[in-house]
């Protein structure tokens, strides 16, 4: 099984002077403790650099809060969806209880280990992006994660209807 790091990184957001911090953490027990941190300030970084940087947050926001969706038609769907809450001026979305918010394998791998989603999540964590890669295509997954899939698609959206009137 994979070494777990003892180390994790923490980020604070400045926006008075646009800056980060990222400070380097060690797990003690149930404890962390702070190493080092470093600041970093946008008004330090060359001018014509600030549109990379702009788009390429756009790009990280974007991209991450669709993470759990397969790519697809319906990622660039729930792309879509972001961005409009963006141009809406809505940083967080509420989440949606009880909508899928991992992919199949992740939820396949969970059933097949008989262990919850969080924790197969932090189970697959402890893996290199590789080894994951291998484990997320194992052919039970995969089976279970098809027949899982098939299962939201047709699923009945229970109607409330008698609650909007």
């Amino acid at each position: 099984m994979a070494r777990i790091n003892p180390f994790s990184l923490s980020f604070d957001e400045n926006f008075d002077d646009m800056s980060i911090s990222a400070t380097v953490r060690k797990r003690e027990g149930e404890d962390f403790t702070d190493l080092e941190t470093a600041s970093f300030s946008l008004a330090n970084v060359a001018e014509e650099l600030h549109p990379n940087i702009t788009l390429y947050g756009l790009k990280q926001v974007i991209s991450d809060r669709c993470s759990q969706v397969e790519t697809g038609p319906d990622k660039l769907a729930a792309m879509r969806e972001v961005y409009a809450q963006l141009c809406a001026g809505q940083w967080k979305k509420e989440r949606v209880v009880g909508a899928p918010t991992v992919s199949a394998e992740v939820e396949a791998l969970a059933q097949l280990k008989s262990i919850s989603i969080p924790d197969a999540q932090r189970a697959l964590k402890a893996y290199s992006p590789e080894q994951r890669e291998k484990i997320m295509a194992n052919a039970k997954i995969k089976e279970l994660a098809a027949q899982i899939r098939a299962s939201r698609e047709t699923a009945e959206v229970t109607s409330l209807d008698d609650l909007a009137a």
